[in-house]
């Protein structure tokens, strides 16, 4: 195995640190090769295999780091970790302890593991009296760390068991709430979850109860903070309370909302939500605004000459080109600016719920969700555009999703693509001409082009590595099929971020006068980079590639809802991922 590029110590514990452990496996294998008496390389390594769910490794690769340097804490609480993976308590405890003793019960973490794993033996009490003090301590730490905002999610969630283990179960509810709050990956809580998963099989019933209690609460708080991002929301626009109609009839609204609108809506599989229902300090109108322009879906009902109703509905119109839905009662009146508009009407008197106007409603969504069809005259008479405000993204965070039954990771990557190392694949979103985009224009073209291009001693560009080698490949044609994928050296790119080969995507095509636009069918980009990777004899970078990078093609500048073209290139890379289980990928 050659050496991995950018294969740094430190730089791949903050990958294991935020949950990366398929991007540090290969530079570890790597490492221990080049440095075989490294107990802390050793180590990450076991550490990762147990992470992988590989527990046979990861107990061989912890041995032998213990075996190298018996001081290491870490190790032997990696190493309890696997042994209580693998059901063997006694050893788990053993390692636990011994790790605790290295390190003169200074060890949250040992101490924790410990004490957790005596929990479901059904000694805690008795463990409890012999690190009683230790617990205290410990929970001191915790509680500075979190107060000085270091170690977070972690001193917080560590402060939570603390509290759990004495016994203080409301002081441990509230920190677990605020770690939940803190945490930003999903994996955090699965980690952080372990333990209490372990002492819910305790013997002891209130050891039992207490844990099945905050399990609950975790996985309450992760379908707040970390709820699906491809379900839909509806937001209901409507009167408020019990009002008289045009007949002067009194119609409770509140529970039209909540017998006959909110269950037609979840139904179709939309979470529903109307403005009073989000409990949450600040500007009222800022929220509300928020809500209107990121529902997928809105149902307004126009029953009342109700000027907040008409307000919210205009800003709906103008935010959103469809799937706005218009309702009312059968006693409505509709004012003439919104009465050419097609309103479903519904009938109180039939109950709770009237069937007819809910199926109206369900086919409603159904079809404004599946079609392209314009429902706002704002849209259809000024073409306007609206955005959320540009920021940009300065860190680079990785957040990691295991592929189910496949042993690979796919994983979304924010901030600035100079800041990634370590993959072996940059994939670059390029035109059907394949010329790419000048030295400064703000593309990823742009900066693979000039951060590929070797530099004089000014740093100014003294050969243009990349462009020239695609030009050679093109040979004077002027364009590729679209979504073709071309692949190219990586230039300088390779001492710097360690990439082997850089693959052009045809994701966009250019129209004269027009611009560029994204290509149909923009997933068949994903697709043929996937193969190419596959095909060692036309990617340039020969066998074993097992790692790509793409950016999130088609968006160009319009800062628009990414989030179709984002499902359509994920699903793309599953498909071919499913389809190809020998795949080196």
């Amino acid at each position: 195995m050659q050496p991995i590029p950018g294969a740094d110590l430190a730089l791949i514990e903050t990958w294991i640190a935020k949950g990366q452990f398929e991007r540090a496996l290969k530079p570890l294998e790597s490492l221990a090769l080049s440095d075989p008496t490294s107990a802390r390389v050793w180590k990450n390594l076991g550490v990762v295999q147990q992470q992988l769910g590989k527990h046979t490794q990861a107990e061989k690769l912890l041995l032998h780091a213990i075996e190298l340097d018996g001081g290491d804490i870490d190790a032997h609480c990696s190493l309890g970790g696997v042994y209580r993976s693998q059901g063997d308590l006694a050893q788990a405890a053993a390692q636990f302890e011994q790790g605790l003793a290295l390190s003169n019960n200074q060890s949250t973490f040992a101490l924790l593991n410990y004490l957790a794993t005596c929990a479901r033996a059904g000694t805690l009490d008795s463990a409890l009296a012999r690190y009683g003090d230790a617990l205290d301590a410990g929970a001191a730490r915790c509680a500075e760390d979190f107060e000085a905002g270091r170690n977070l999610p972690w001193a917080c969630f560590d402060l939570a068991q603390c509290h759990f283990l004495r016994g203080d179960l409301a002081d441990c509810r509230d920190a677990v709430t605020e770690a939940v709050r803190l945490a930003n990956a999903g994996w955090q809580l699965d980690s952080a979850t372990a333990s209490y998963r372990l002492m819910a099989e305790s013997p002891v019933e209130r050891t039992r109860a207490d844990a099945i209690d905050v399990l609950a609460l975790i996985d309450a708080l992760k379908n707040e903070y970390f709820a699906e991002p491809n379900r839909k929301r509806c937001f209901v626009i409507m009167p408020f309370g019990t009002k008289l109609d045009a007949a002067d009839e009194q119609v409770d609204f509140d529970a039209v909302y909540e017998n006959f609108i909110k269950p037609t809506i979840e139904s179709e599989g939309l979470e529903c939500i109307r403005c009073d229902e989000v409990d949450e300090a600040g500007n009222i109108h800022k929220r509300m605004f928020q809500m209107i322009w990121r529902a997928d879906v809105a149902i307004a009902d126009v029953s009342l000459p109700n000027p907040n109703v008409f307000y919210e509905l205009g800003i709906r119109h103008t935010l959103h080109r469809a799937v706005t839905i218009i309702i009312r009662n059968r006693n409505a009146t509709l004012p003439f600016n919104i009465a050419n508009l097609n309103a479903i009407e519904y009938d109180c008197s039939r109950g709770a719920i009237d069937p007819e106007a809910r199926g109206r409603i369900r086919r409603a969504i159904s079809a404004g969700l599946g079609e392209d069809a314009s429902d706002s005259h704002v849209y259809e008479t000024l073409g306007l555009r609206i955005s959320d405000p540009p920021r940009v993204i300065g860190r680079c965070d990785v957040y990691g999703y295991p592929i189910r039954n496949s042993g690979r990771r796919l994983a979304l990557i924010t901030g600035d693509l100079r800041n990634v190392r370590g993959i072996e694949v940059w994939v670059n979103s390029e035109n059907t001409n394949m010329q790419m985009a000048r030295f400064f224009d703000f593309a990823i073209s742009s900066m693979i082009r000039f951060e590929g291009a070797r530099k004089s001693r000014t740093g100014h560009v003294a050969e243009d590595l990349i462009q020239n080698q695609l030009d050679e490949i093109m040979c004077g044609e002027r364009s590729v099929p679209e979504a073709a994928v071309i692949a190219t050296g990586p230039g300088e790119l390779q001492s710097k971020y360690g990439v082997q080969a850089i693959f052009h995507a045809a994701s966009v095509r250019g129209t004269i006068g027009e611009g560029y636009e994204p290509v149909r069918d923009i997933q068949r980009c994903i697709t043929n980079a996937l193969a190419l990777m596959d095909d060692p004899t036309a990617n340039v970078a020969g066998r074993g590639l097992s790692s790509i990078l793409f950016p999130l093609m088609g968006i160009g500048f319009a800062r628009g809802d990414f989030r179709p073209l984002l499902h359509r290139q994920v699903e793309a890379a599953l498909e071919y991922l499913a389809g190809h289980p020998d795949s080196a990928i």
